[in-house]
């Protein structure tokens, strides 16, 4: 330990001498006060230093109905622009695709919009 710090090396048992000892803690202040002041950081690689979380708006999303397209608009100008040239901020519609139903599937349809009506005058 003695050698760590830059004391003689002394392979005595004796313990260390009023001198020895003031050296030791002048020194290990002096460590503490680099540390102190930033210049030992520790660092794991396994879970690198990550920038500061900084708010950004995400950009929207504009929708051209007459040409059923999409696009970013990634600041307020662009998205203020789009909506100037009739774009929408609103999605497309979900189109139901009509599907042809057989005369007893149209029956059996009949019955139970019939039940559930029933179920709801109550």
């Amino acid at each position: 330990m003695q050698a760590l710090y830059g004391l003689e090396n002394t392979m005595s048992p004796e313990p260390l001498s009023y001198e020895e000892r003031v050296k030791l803690r002048r020194m290990l202040d002096a460590m503490d006060q680099k540390e102190v002041q930033g210049g030992a950081k520790d660092f794991d690689l396994n879970k690198p230093p990550v920038p500061p979380y900084a708010y950004r708006e995400y950009p929207y999303l504009m929708y051209n109905h007459a040409q059923r397209v999409t696009r970013p608009a990634r600041n307020p100008d662009e998205r203020a622009r789009l909506l100037e040239e009739g774009w929408s901020e609103q999605p497309f519609t979900a189109e139901q695709p009509e599907i042809p139903l057989t005369a007893a599937e149209h029956t059996e349809a009949e019955l139970v919009n019939a039940r559930l009506e029933k179920k709801r005058k109550p």
